[in-house]
Order: structure tokens, then sequence, then C-alpha cells
């Protein structure tokens, strides 16, 4: 039965990533927002997952394409530091949240700017 209250939770969260406002940047509250409630429910123990993801995107980023690759690169070394807390379905939400934000960041501008949402 866990593992069926988990696979619903990450299937709501999957979308939410993408019906929050997706004509607009999400903002840094807003990823932390979608992580954290994934990443408890998964059991996940790595207490710093959506924060070490959340700080990695509050950085500037060049372009949409490195922004993304960014992403990919702390999943990989996420899923290296915690491969024995549990923690898979939740760096794969987290990963999943920090393309998104890239995506609506350089499609939509940043978060409060006068270009954002048009």
């Amino acid at each position: 039965m866990h593992a069926l209250q988990m696979a619903v939770v990450l299937a709501a969260s999957v979308l939410l990533w993408g019906c929050a406002g997706a004509e607009r940047p999400l903002t840094l509250k807003e990823y932390y927002g979608f992580c954290w409630p994934s990443q408890i429910d998964s059991g996940c123990w790595d207490d710093r997952l959506c924060e070490d993801y959340r700080d990695y995107l509050a950085q500037e980023h060049v372009s949409k394409q490195e922004c993304i690759k960014g992403c990919n690169e702390l999943q990989t070394l996420k899923f290296s530091a915690d491969a024995v807390h549990n923690c898979n379905a939740a760096i794969e939400n987290a990963t999943d949240g920090c393309e998104s934000y890239c995506r609506r960041l350089f499609d939509y501008g940043q978060p409060g700017s006068p270009t954002a949402g048009e």
C-alpha cells in the first residue's frame, strides 16, 4: 500500500509541475513548495535534497540548455550520494522540477519581470 500511495503522490507532483501557471516562470519558493512534499512522502533521508536544487537554480544561468544540463549533473551527483537513502523517486521529481524551472525561466523571463507571462 505504501508504494501505491507514493506513486499517487509522485503522479500528482508531476501534474503540478506542468499545471502551476505554465505560462509564466516559477519562483524559487514555488519550486521548493513542489519539491519538498515529494521528498518527505518518498521517505528520502537527504535533508538537503530540495535545498541543493533550489540553491543551484538561484545561480545565474547563461542558457536554457546549460541550466538543464546542470539539473541533470546534480541528479547524477545525488543518485551517487543518496544510493542508500531511498531517494530515487524524490531525486527524479526534483530533477523534473529543476528542468521545468529552467525551461520556464528562459521561455517566459525572470519571475516578477515586466515581460514574464506575456
